[in-house]
């Protein structure tokens, strides 16, 4: 028959001692999971903005050049932007931003006022 163990000395070979863990993390460790979940964040952002970078590779063109591709792609009537400029013809920024403002000064092309009401 099965005998009932009812003293410390009997059961304590039976159920060692065990560590108890708290389940409550010190707050380092909360900040740290912490700041490291944002950083995660920040990284895959970072990975979706790099992703979206254009690379373009830019003609050599003289000024004249670069400047009669600019009257011509105004021609079209629509209205452009510095930057829409320089990607579609594959210029420098700076050089499309320096003959525009030619091309404007000689009035050969204007400023969209109500393009640049939509802007401000």
């Amino acid at each position: 028959m099965a005998k009932l163990l009812n003293n410390k000395q009997e059961l304590a070979p039976r159920f060692p001692r065990t560590t108890l863990v708290s389940l409550l993390l010190p707050m380092d460790a909360i900040t740290y999971f912490s700041f490291r979940e944002e950083l995660e964040r920040i990284k895959q952002k970072l990975l979706e903005l790099e992703n979206r970078e254009k690379i373009i590779a830019l003609r050599e063109l003289t000024r004249e050049e670069a400047k009669e591709e600019i009257r011509q792609l105004f021609k079209s009537g629509r209205t452009l932007y510095y930057s829409d400029i320089a990607e579609e013809l594959k210029l420098d920024l700076r050089l499309v931003v320096d003959i525009c403002r030619e091309l404007q000064e000689n009035n050969e092309i204007g400023i969209d006022e109500d393009a640049l009401a939509r802007i401000s």
